[in-house]
């Protein structure tokens, strides 16, 4: 019969790739190299805007053809730049906004520890994501019926 693994991590037979020695019991401890998950930092955020600002769309193509057609192919490649700089920018201002207010939420809530763990908050908890799903689908909802209004008549 095999042994489990806590088992043999406590005999010091475990050995896994991420664990080149044994964990027999002795007096000091090891780094593991263990990973933690770091917050998004500003100049991550910026960095991550601007490159969603340079990911093509397909609309870009539909303005580039448009405008080659009226002969302004110019023009077109200044709408699209001009896109890509306010996307880029959208995304960019959106994403300091997200690290700055999860920043401020955090040390408000480490100054105020009842606050995170409350019945209040373990429902905010549970409510939120599907809250926040109903109301993508109410607002998706309402831009479909809008669009279905106005291609009706």
């Amino acid at each position: 019969m095999r042994a489990s693994y806590a088992g043999r991590c406590a005999t010091g037979a475990a050995r896994t790739p991420d664990h080149a020695h044994r964990h027999a019991p002795h007096g000091h401890a090891h780094d593991h190299g263990h990973t933690h998950p770091v917050a998004p930092t500003l100049r991550g955020t910026v960095l991550l805007g601007f490159a969603g600002g340079l990911v093509p769309s397909p609309s870009a193509v539909v303005v580039l053809v448009g405008a080659a057609a009226f002969g302004r192919a110019w023009f077109g490649l200044l709408l699209v730049a001009a896109f890509g700089a306010g996307l880029a920018l959208t995304l960019t201002a959106a994403g300091v906004a997200v690290v700055r207010v999860g920043g401020g939420a955090s040390r408000l809530l480490r100054r105020r520890p009842r606050w995170a763990t409350g019945r209040a908050a373990r429902l905010v908890r549970r409510v939120a994501p599907l809250g926040s799903a109903c109301a993508v689908v109410v607002l998706g909802a309402g831009l479909v019926f809008r669009g279905a209004a106005s291609a009706l008549g």
